[in-house]
């Protein structure tokens, strides 16, 4: 007999129930979170994969390429419609503004995010001598007219090539708005697609070969900039005029060429560097407790997650190139100081140089002119009337101001050094400091000339040079001889009008002697018949017999006018006392010496060392020791003048109208250049144009004060393109059950620029 069932109570149901449930806890739980944990590990790994090889093929791209672009100064845009300068290294983006945090509609607003945009110029490749427009490839060995630049292997030696590389952060679909549906930050939970913003890798040409179509009409097929990508100005259709713009990957619906270029340009070449979904590149700032996001008025503060930064370098001393090579031995060449001076690495951004002249010191008893130095920098008053454009050399005072960075006066502006000579303007050097000059009347101040030491900066190269070329010099509103139109100095050797060159004792000046009168020529040597070469020469050899066997013909450089009649920088009294000629840069024609059919024609002089003779020349390039007596006194009674002769002379003071300050003493200063003084072998008429580099910087020889510095130092503080810190975060989220918070790795990657052209 079957036993009878027996019905289940409500109690026994509910703890079965009880039971069955607390059972499922136990086993189905820890199932779902094991789920989670192990969704989560692998989103960690997943990031920390990704980012070590973004990070890794950011650096063999750098390593690999020729410069990075330089964006450090700023671009002029719009920003939520009010007009802003950015940082020419940042992307503007949209995000949601306040109150969008429960609402997708609330409405986007812009954000800048510095240092995330980076453009690689790489290596040229391939035959660069092919026809534009017909360049072979070198898969198959045939020209392929779509190919738009050279291809194949790197030419060497290395140079930069057509094609940019540009890292960049951007939304993953431009032509929709962000959507971060995973964690409720900057928006409400939601179940759309998410649109989050990623890293770009895009390879591109800014100039292709194409037909021009600027207003100016011209219509020529050249290289011209890439439309498909850039902005071209509109009037030579020659230039890009939007490489740096941060708005470049943002839809804009008043600008339908814009989003074109988005959307056929920039879009079809855009390789994503993280993953299509889950992947954000950006992360608000916010409370970990409450959510509650930081705002900076409507605009959430975000931090971007990856950074391409220059690396700083701080007080890097610049090393001097070589400043005498064999062939152009010289006497006092202990004196001569390098024109170059190179740092560590190039590609400068920010760079603030300073230059501590001959003499300086730290100590603050030797008193005035010693703790001073010179600065150049960007003046961070730029924008004030009056306030140079960009940088600029200042003469800073210590005991002035505690900081260098905003106080000196200004001496030489270099915005406008730079400004006037990509423009092939006018004498730059004197624009430069007649600038400076007019907002700061330095020159008034004999310290500050006696110690003047400017600096030209070449960022790019890494690199200072302190010589100008004489062209350089001269009044820009006087329009140079067609003669000369480089403005150089040039002097006579014989006076306009005569008919032939004449030796001493035929000059048509010469008395001959009478009774016991000597022979003599009437006149002051400094008189306007006296100023060529030849009869200065006749003068003093026929006025100073005691001195004949050491009479010279000469050109002193340093009271040679150029031809506009600006005075020479190393006037004694008018220019600078640190000024000094480069050596070998002058370059000396004259009328040929040589007998023969080519007498008086213009030939190029030769330098030498020795006596010159005919067609040569001896130089000072810097000041030679003078002589001195036993007491180590300067006396030019040891070279045979007379005590007339020496009358009123001060070895210290320039004196044109005295005779051994403006004849005898320039033989033994910088800028002089005798030639063959053969007195029975005039030189043939005709004018010698002189040619050369002028120096500020160099070492000093004489006694130089206890503590003090003998030569000119430069250091610079820079961050340099040429070595890029990458920093790089990943944020991944999982898909959990949880709300997800993101898994998040942060690499940072260090890579030099290898192939800089330097």
């Amino acid at each position: 007999m079957m036993p009878k069932k027996r019905a289940f109570t409500l109690i026994e149901l509910l703890t079965v129930m009880a039971i069955s449930a607390v059972l499922m806890t136990i086993i189905v739980v820890p199932v779902f979170q094991s789920f989670n944990f192990t969704r989560s590990a692998q989103a960690f790994a997943d990031a920390q994969a990704r980012a070590h090889v973004i990070a890794d093929r950011i650096s063999r791209a750098m390593g690999n390429a020729v410069a990075v672009r330089s964006n450090s100064g700023l671009v002029r845009t719009f920003l939520n419609g009010n007009v802003a300068n950015i940082q020419a290294n940042s992307v503007i983006v949209q995000v949601p503004r306040m109150g969008a945090t429960t609402s997708l509609t609330a409405g986007t607003i812009e954000v800048v995010l510095p240092y995330t945009k980076m453009d690689l110029i790489t290596p040229a490749e391939g035959d660069a001598s092919q026809t534009p427009g017909s360049y072979t490839n070198p898969d198959n060995g045939f020209v392929d007219p779509t190919l738009q630049s050279p291809k194949g292997q790197p030419t060497l030696p290395v140079g930069p090539g057509a094609t940019i590389i540009r890292y960049f952060i951007g939304l993953r679909d431009p032509l929709r708005p962000y959507n971060n549906p995973y964690d409720g930050i900057l928006m409400g939970l939601n179940g759309s697609q998410d649109n989050l913003f990623v890293l770009y890798k895009a390879e591109v040409h800014p100039l292709v070969f194409r037909a021009g179509q600027g207003s100016n009409g011209d219509t020529s097929s050249r290289f011209r900039p890439n439309l498909q990508f850039f902005q071209s100005d509109s009037v030579t259709d020659t230039q890009v005029i939007d490489y740096d713009d941060p708005r470049f990957f943002l839809i804009d619906q008043n600008d339908p060429a814009k989003t074109a270029r988005i959307r056929f340009g920039w879009l079809t070449v855009a390789k994503l560097q993280t993953e299509l979904s889950r992947y954000d590149m950006i992360q608000p700032v916010y409370d970990k407790f409450t959510h509650a996001v930081t705002y900076v008025g409507n605009a959430p503060r975000i931090v971007p997650l990856i950074q391409f930064r220059p690396s700083h370098v701080s007080n890097d001393p610049m090393q001097g190139q070589v400043a005498l090579r064999p062939g152009e031995e010289t006497n006092n060449s202990a004196a001569i100081g390098p024109d170059i001076f190179k740092s560590r690495y190039g590609l400068w951004s920010n760079q603030v140089v300073r230059v501590w002249p001959q003499g300086y010191s730290p100590n603050p008893g030797l008193g005035v002119g010693f703790q001073q130095y010179f600065v150049a920098r960007n003046d961070p008053s730029n924008g004030l009337a009056g306030a140079p454009a960009g940088y600029s050399m200042y003469y800073y005072d210590p005991s002035v101001s505690p900081t260098d960075y905003n106080s000196g006066l200004e001496v030489f502006d270099l915005y406008t050094y730079q400004q006037v000579s990509a423009t092939q303007g006018r004498y730059p050097f004197s624009q430069a400091i007649t600038a400076a000059n007019f907002r700061s009347n330095w020159l008034a101040t004999q310290t500050i000339r006696d110690r003047f030491t400017p600096i030209v900066m070449d960022s790019a190269k890494g690199i200072l040079r302190t010589s100008w070329d004489i062209s350089e010099v001269g009044n820009p509103n006087i329009v140079p001889s067609p003669t000369n139109p480089q403005n150089l100095p040039s002097t006579l050797t014989s006076p306009s009008g005569i008919g032939y060159p004449a030796s001493p004792f035929f000059d048509p000046n010469y008395v001959a002697p009478s009774g016991s009168t000597a022979g003599f020529i009437a006149g002051n040597f400094y008189d306007a018949a006296f100023q060529s070469v030849n009869e200065l020469f006749n003068w003093t050899y026929v006025n100073a017999p005691n001195l004949q066997a050491q009479v010279e013909r000469f050109i002193d450089l340093r009271v040679t006018t150029n031809g506009d009649g600006s005075v020479s920088p190393m006037h004694p009294t008018l220019g600078f006392a640190k000024a000094r000629i480069v050596p070998g840069s002058e370059i000396i024609y004259g009328p040929d010496q040589l007998p023969g059919p080519n007498l008086g024609n213009i030939v190029r002089y030769v330098r030498t060392t020795r006596e010159p003779g005919p067609n040569q020349y001896r130089m000072n390039y810097v000041d030679q020791p003078e002589p001195t007596n036993a007491s180590g006194n300067i006396d030019y009674s040891m070279i045979g003048l007379t005590a007339a002769q020496l009358s009123g002379f001060n070895p210290n003071v320039y004196d044109p109208h005295n005779f051994c300050s403006a004849v005898i003493q320039p033989r033994f200063k910088r800028g002089y250049i005798k030639f063959n003084s053969d007195p029975n072998s005039p030189l043939p008429i005709g004018q010698i144009q002189i040619a050369y580099r002028f120096q500020f910087n160099g070492t000093q020889t004489g006694p130089v004060a206890a503590g003090s510095s003998a030569s000119d130092a430069f250091a610079v503080d820079y961050d340099t393109r040429q070595l890029m810190s990458v920093q790089l975060t990943i944020r991944n989220y999982p898909q959990t059950t949880n709300i997800p918070n993101p898994q998040t790795v942060t690499v940072k990657a260090t890579a030099t620029v290898r192939n800089v052209i330097r």
